[in-house]
């Protein structure tokens, strides 16, 4: 009897053990709002090196994200050439130039509708969703004065921007495919289809 009453005292003092086990390791997992988790391995979450908008707490209100040297250029980035210059954009000679096939014009459609649609309207009339809402109105991209724009005026006004408008430049890619070359050829097919009208 004595061997049956010292067997299940060390049977519940183990399940115990295992009881407080588990939930130690369940509160260890589950970190109020404020408080992270607990990390096996702090070197991963905190290193030495600062992060780009962390702070430093020996600098004091410091910001780390620091103005690169003049004359830098990220890796993987090409700069546009007539960034500053946007009369010289004029003479950018576009690579899609007369490219009127239904994979450019899909291609240039589908950025339009993203980005120029919402202001310019689906057909470049200056009709827009939001267009109402604007004290300075954008162009109209089916005038006489759009049309006699050389492509590379209005690659330019996507790249860096024109006016009021800001730049598209960081939303539409400058790839392989020269995506941003064929919102220009679209915007051509809605001149284009405007005179046809």
């Amino acid at each position: 009897m004595k061997n049956l009453i010292t067997t299940l005292n060390s049977k519940s003092a183990s399940a115990l053990t295992g009881v407080c086990a588990l939930a130690f390791m369940i509160a260890g997992c589950n970190a109020s709002k404020n408080q992270t988790n607990i990390e096996l391995n702090q070197n991963m979450m905190d290193q030495v090196s600062i992060k780009s908008q962390d702070w430093d707490p020996a600098q004091g209100d410091v910001v780390q994200m620091r103005t690169p040297p003049a004359h830098t250029v990220s890796r993987g980035h090409t700069p546009y050439k007539y960034a500053t210059d946007p009369a010289g954009a004029d003479n950018d000679v576009n690579p899609l130039a007369g490219d009127m096939s239904p994979e450019t014009l899909t291609m240039g459609r589908v950025q339009y509708d993203i980005y120029c649609a919402l202001c310019h309207g689906a057909a470049g009339h200056n009709d827009g969703s939001i267009t109402p809402h604007m004290p300075i109105k954008p162009r109209v991209l089916v005038s006489d004065e759009a049309r006699a724009y050389k492509d590379g005026r209005i690659h330019y006004a996507i790249v860096m921007g024109k006016g009021v408008m800001g730049s598209y430049g960081g939303q539409i890619p400058a790839d392989e495919k020269h995506t941003r070359w064929a919102v220009v050829n679209y915007v051509r097919s809605l001149q284009k289809q405007s005179v046809s009208k």
